[in-house]
């Protein structure tokens, strides 16, 4: 008889992470019970030992549709894991031939407090939620060599991530500068299990300790070999991806993007270096949704100002771009007109690397003026794409031993959202009624309730020339002198509080009558305001 284990990915304690999860016997009588919105692996042993075959196993959910899972191989046993987004009964099926007898089992999903996987947000294609249906406040980070095996630092810099409030990491699968090689055995005939298993241990912690941030896993970084091999069909590239999904897709806190900072192109251009035709993502993204048993998001990076070219692909769930001083959300802008997917300028700026002058002001504006664009943006620190070697702005390591400042104000960002209890969802970008000037200052609103980032900087650029006249805007520094916006409202009597995005303090409140407004800050800096409708006339 074949024996069954099951273990339950939620809220776990590491250290002894993998002592501590709790084994079954799987029987009819004594079904073991599981959290909602964890993560469920069961494992069973078999006769063959090839590592590239995918046992199919079945779960029925307790609403009776059935999803088709992939297992794999893990060294010594099999395994295959099922995220638990329902409450009720569960069964599962193995199919089977001489190597995996027919095994069937149940188990039963209660209720819980973690939020679940990341979903386009049901009212507004333009947010996220959790699949619980919390608003996802967007705050990414870039820390690429996160589940690289080399880093030691990988968990301070995770704890520092979480008390910094960053919502969403990405983290590739590199080793080296950039090449996936390290997924392999040195003769590149296999897989090399020891290292996926310390990635899988570094996406379990994160889970277990910090369930509310996305990890976007990036399983080709920038290898674009490794690409080219995967259109040409090439075995192993192929059961590398597959053996990704099997392994990693059930955990509640990852998503997908297929690789990095490529140059898209089309096959009238010659390949070189980092180009790679768009048909070559079209097949991987395809073959990724089809095979995708838990709709968790995917989507793909491309180079600067190179936009993104998926967005009408049926596998892409979000439109990622890169830019520099994307402090006025043009790009935002313009997808919003042209897409209907959340939209995430997810390189920009490092704090040490392109760094700006005043590293806080300018990515506490680069925030604000993403959201208030009804987009999403990410913050880049240090070189975490080159390995940590003792240089404070390389690698893998925790933000508050090296002083870093841009990332200092994103928990005051938490604070405003939480403290007025407002979401993003439905709310309608508007910068013409502040002047139609996106540089100084971001409006967003719905019909009761007004957010506007009153940016003032000392310097304004040109945002029709980015590239020539950039270095203005990264220059540029707080003005010191009290800023006024001219507000266009409805006629009606409002409530006014002004929160300063730096220290989270708020001013009392103030009534003021609606139309035409001339808003005073109550001190130089830049400003968020909350406008609040009491009274209709």
């Amino acid at each position: 008889m074949i024996r069954i284990i099951i273990r339950n990915y939620a809220q776990l304690i590491y250290p002894i992470l993998f002592l501590m999860f709790a084994a079954s016997q799987v029987n009819a009588s004594n079904l073991p019970y599981y959290k909602k919105f964890g993560m469920l692996e069961i494992s069973f042993e078999s006769k063959s030992q090839t590592r590239f075959l995918f046992p199919e196993v079945i779960f029925t959910q307790p609403n009776g549709n059935k999803v088709k899972v992939d297992g794999f191989y893990d060294g010594e046993n099999y395994k295959v894991r099922v995220y638990c987004n329902q409450i009720g009964h569960y069964k599962w099926e193995l199919k089977g031939d001489d190597t995996f007898k027919r095994k069937k089992g149940g188990f039963e999903v209660k209720e819980s407090s973690l939020r679940g996987k990341l979903q386009i947000n049901a009212e507004d294609p333009f947010q996220f939620s959790y699949h619980n249906g919390d608003w996802f406040l967007h705050i990414g980070d870039t820390g690429y060599r996160y589940l690289t095996d080399t880093e030691q630092k990988w968990q301070e810099y995770i704890d520092h991530a979480g008390r910094l409030g960053f919502t969403k990491i990405r983290t590739w699968f590199c080793r080296s500068r950039s090449n996936v090689e390290a997924l392999f055995n040195d003769e590149r005939t296999s897989l090399n299990l020891t290292y996926w298993q310390e990635m899988d241990r570094r996406i379990a912690f994160a889970f277990e300790n910090y369930p509310e941030i996305i990890l976007q896993l990036i399983p080709f970084g920038e290898d674009t070999d490794e690409l080219k091999r995967y259109f040409a069909g090439d075995s192993l590239s192929f059961s590398m991806l597959r053996y990704a999904q099997a392994r990693f897709s059930a955990y509640p806190n990852i998503i997908w993007c297929i690789s990095n900072d490529r140059e898209i192109v089309s096959e009238s251009v010659k390949l070189t270096e980092r180009r790679i035709l768009d048909k070559n993502i079209d097949k991987i993204g395809l073959d990724m949704v089809r095979r995708e048993p838990w709709k968790t998001l995917i989507t793909n990076h491309q180079s600067r100002f190179m936009g993104y070219s998926f967005i009408d692909s049926e596998w892409s769930d979000i439109i990622t771009f890169e830019s520099l001083d994307e402090i006025d959300g043009r790009t935002i802008a313009k997808y919003r007109v042209i897409g209907s997917d959340p939209i995430v300028n997810d390189e920009d700026r490092y704090e040490r690397y392109r760094e700006p002058e005043y590293p806080r002001y300018f990515y506490r504006r680069l925030m604000w003026a993403s959201l208030l664009s009804g987009g999403h943006a990410t913050y880049g620190g240090i070189k975490t794409f080159e390995a940590y070697d003792n240089d404070s702005i390389k690698g893998m390591q925790g933000y508050f031993n090296i002083g870093l400042e841009g990332a200092n104000d994103f928990n005051n960002i938490h604070k405003f959202f939480n403290e007025t209890g407002l979401t993003l969802v439905n709310m309608s970008p508007n910068d013409k009624i502040v002047g139609n000037s996106p540089q100084q200052f971001k409006c967003i609103h719905n019909k009761n309730e007004y957010i506007i980032y009153v940016a003032n900087p000392d310097t304004i650029g040109l945002p029709e020339s980015p590239k020539i006249k950039s270095a203005e805007i990264r220059n540029a520094n707080e003005n010191i002198t009290i800023p006024a916006v001219s507000v266009s409202l409805p006629i009606a009597q409002f409530s006014l509080k002004w929160f300063d995005p730096e220290t989270g303090i708020w001013t009392d409140t103030e009534i003021i009558k609606g139309g035409l407004s001339n808003l005073i800050a109550p001190g130089p800096g830049d400003w968020v305001l909350y406008l609040k409708i009491k009274n209709k006339y």
